[in-house]
């Protein structure tokens, strides 16, 4: 059996890449894989119970920053601190690949490199497992492609629009699919004594609950509760407490992050996704397999998830007018709307599973046919970069980051 070693983007689960690919180390346990974990230190506490729970080995590392340079998000540091830990990391990832004895390295994020550069060091295969679409604050890694290909044994993505999207920009190899799978409760929501909108989800200019805030002060139904569940950025969280009471909206509710946020959630309740940008819409699906009648924007995530459960009501994305619409007419129309949901909802659970998910990871695993790519054998023959002299270690480090990742351009 093969050891196999991820690299995880946050270290929290409250984004859909860790919450997936934590339900795919555990199916792989389950089949026999040894499984260990690399990510960054967040002091996210039931990050770690989780994976002691699971019995996952995790190392969380202290980073400057964990993903590439020009990633969204700042750096913490100064640029000598910087490359310390880039250097650092990817000494200490070599480190538990060969203490570990791994076989594969994942990284399940376009955003970080270390792992890829670590498996070529040390000979093994990479798999690539990307969850972002190359737009707006991803837009940068555009310039990284090549490198990926580069250091890639297999690329997957999520099945859909970003599948065909990164198939087009690498014309040359196949882009293998896996969609992202969290484990569903099949307990009831509880019985509510009145109907509410509700949305799940980080308050973030992405998931653009301003469109929904939108959309519910023009709708005049100020009796009807809008209920936002989910961590929050401050600064838009300030955009929408300032809407509220602009629009003296007195029945909004910011419920702050929840361990389950869909305990909060009743039978009665109509669910909303305004998200800009989703790769998959992990909660979009989990409204339906919930039983949920939901509300969700046409970005290209929701419409991959459509592919697949083919069921729930779209908007056009930007389109405040036809969400007020539909927020109404679904209003009105509550009851059959819940009835066709709960209808649906045996032949959804079906079409959703972990095997169906990651099918084509395991279909490549038990090949027992990976191959390291002959493009990076020759990054084994690589000098040591260890110097105690700071002055020294830069210059060695630079010159070492750009021979490996010039055509990534992680050095501008």
């Amino acid at each position: 059996m093969k050891n196999i070693l991820f690299i995880s983007p946050t270290g929290t689960l409250d984004n859909g890449a860790e919450i997936s690919i934590f339900e795919l180390q555990k199916a792989l346990l389950a089949k026999g894989y040894g499984v260990v974990n690399v990510t960054q230190s967040s002091g996210d506490l039931p990050y770690k119970k989780a994976f002691e729970m699971a019995g996952i080995k995790n190392f969380m590392f202290n980073a400057v920053k964990w993903w590439w340079e020009d990633a969204p998000g700042p750096v913490q540091g100064t640029e000598r601190e910087l490359y310390h830990y880039y250097r650092e990391h990817i000494l200490k990832i070599q480190q538990i690949i060969k203490n570990e004895h791994i076989d594969l390295v994942i990284t399940n994020s376009v955003n970080m490199f270390q792992g890829a550069v670590a498996a070529a060091i040390e000979g093994i295969p990479h798999f690539w497992l990307i969850h972002e679409f190359p737009e707006d604050e991803f837009l940068y890694y555009v310039d990284k492609l090549d490198f990926v290909d580069q250091f890639s044994t297999a690329i997957f993505s999520v099945q859909g629009r970003l599948q065909e999207k990164l198939q087009e920009m690498l014309p040359n190899r196949v882009i293998h699919s896996f969609y992202p799978f969290t484990e569903i409760s099949e307990e009831k929501l509880s019985e509510g004594d009145k109907t509410r909108i509700v949305s799940v989800g980080r308050l973030t200019e992405r998931k653009n609950q301003m469109e929904l805030l939108e959309a519910y002060y023009r709708l005049k139904q100020p009796e009807i509760e809008l209920v936002l569940i989910g961590n929050f950025d401050k600064a838009y969280k300030k955009r929408v407490e300032s809407f509220i009471k602009a629009h003296h909206l007195t029945n909004v509710t910011l419920a702050g992050p929840q361990a389950n946020p869909w305990a909060m959630v009743t039978n009665r309740d109509l669910f909303v996704a305004p998200s800009k940008m989703e790769t998959f819409g992990l909660v979009y699906v989990e409204a339906l397999l919930h039983g949920v009648p939901s509300i969700v924007s046409d970005n290209p995530g929701h419409l991959s998830a459509n592919e697949i459960f083919n069921f729930g009501q779209f908007y056009e994305s930007g389109n405040i007018e036809q969400l007020t619409h539909l927020l109404s007419e679904s209003l009105k129309n509550r009851e059959i709307l819940k009835k066709e949901s709960l209808l649906a909802l045996s032949d959804l659970r079906k079409s959703y599973s972990v095997e169906n998910a990651y099918q084509e990871i395991f279909d490549l695993l038990e090949e027992n046919s990976i191959r390291k790519s002959n493009s990076i054998r020759h990054l084994q023959k690589l000098v040591t970069i260890n110097d105690n002299n700071p002055d020294r270690f830069i210059a060695k480090l630079k010159h070492y980051l750009k021979s490996l990742l010039i055509k990534a351009r992680i050095l501008r």
